[in-house]
């Protein structure tokens, strides 16, 4: 049995798989994060909710044998500490050492594999051997192993996993494929990070909604579902905010094209369920990537929410050990 975890800022999701085989899937449960709170109340929780679960299809913890956590910051490959984050009480400690301690629902420590990576790459895994990935490489003859893919997830943030001949690139420390942190707009808007002008301040969902509700002639909060909506209706303020984020999503694709000439870009995340950020899009591309045929396909996501917690649970495993 393969235990992952996929840990967000928002939710913290589980899924136990009998084998590296998605068919395989047991169970996946969900409890909400609560990144406000302190780490002993979040195990407190994440216990209960793994007792529970193993309860009910009457599992032993005994029987897991490697557990893969997504977290939501870049994580040192080596020593398995996130040294940046949105969820603060994970940040800079032994996150091995807590888990192998605070895990088990049974008291007593766990003795088997645990490995952890950036929640982004579990995404950009779990697409690439199971998810779009796996569709691109059967309709094209290209092995998995052979893929480079680039996983881009545009939700609360802007984040981003690297594959490269079927295996992740993290970097030194962990932070190869944070891409909500490059430059799209000269002296743009500030970013928390302490620079300006950073693609999450144009591309996550949260940028989408104020850029609309901003303007000086909205009254109330509108969402971003809710703006694509009133798009496809002719509203012109949500014409010209889908329109502005559609040109900056084909700047900022071009340019992982260039830095990485991959064969498909998937993306993720809420804004990615929107149909009309994907019209035009090889086109387009064509003409903004330096290597003007042949752009990469930029596919939405098959796994939906699954694939971060399924990306997970492979990390221990033999041919994911990347």
């Amino acid at each position: 049995m393969h235990l992952g975890i996929d840990i967000g800022g928002t939710k913290t999701e589980i899924c136990l798989l009998g084998s590296s085989v998605i068919a395989s899937q047991v169970f996946r449960e969900r409890m909400p994060t609560l990144r406000d709170g302190t780490l002993d109340d979040f195990f407190v929780r994440l216990r209960a909710l793994l007792k529970n679960s193993l309860t009910a299809q009457s599992i032993s913890f005994k029987e897991i044998k490697t557990i893969g956590v997504g977290l939501p910051g870049s994580v040192d490959p080596i020593a398995q500490i996130m040294l940046q984050g949105n969820v603060s009480f994970f940040k800079n400690i032994d996150v091995k050492t807590v888990f192998a301690k605070e895990i088990s629902p049974e008291g007593k420590p766990f003795t088997g594999n645990i490995v952890f990576d950036n929640d982004a790459n579990c995404f950009a895994l779990a697409e690439t051997y199971f998810g779009s990935g796996k569709k691109w490489s059967e309709q094209n003859g290209v092995a998995a192993q052979q893929l480079c893919v680039i996983g881009v997830i545009l939700g609360t943030g802007v984040g981003g996993g690297l594959i490269v001949n079927g295996k992740l690139i993290r970097g030194r420390r962990g932070g190869a494929g944070e891409i909500g942190h490059m430059t799209l707009v000269d002296n743009g808007r500030p970013c928390y990070c302490g620079k300006r002008g950073c693609s999450e301040q144009y591309l996550s969902g949260r940028a989408f909604e104020h850029f609309y509700n901003s303007h000086e002639e909205i009254t109330h909060p509108t969402s971003a579902e809710e703006i694509f909506t009133l798009a496809e209706k002719n509203d012109r303020f949500a014409n010209a905010a889908v329109e502005s984020y559609r040109d900056h999503l084909v700047e900022f694709l071009s340019n992982l094209s260039n830095l990485l000439d991959p064969h498909m870009i998937v993306l993720g995340g809420g804004m990615s369920k929107q149909k009309r950020i994907y019209e035009g899009m090889s086109d387009r591309l064509s003409k903004a990537c330096f290597l003007t045929k042949d752009p990469p396909a930029v596919v939405q996501n098959v796994l939906g929410g699954s694939a971060g917690v399924l990306g997970a649970a492979l990390l221990p495993e033999g041919i994911f050990k990347t």
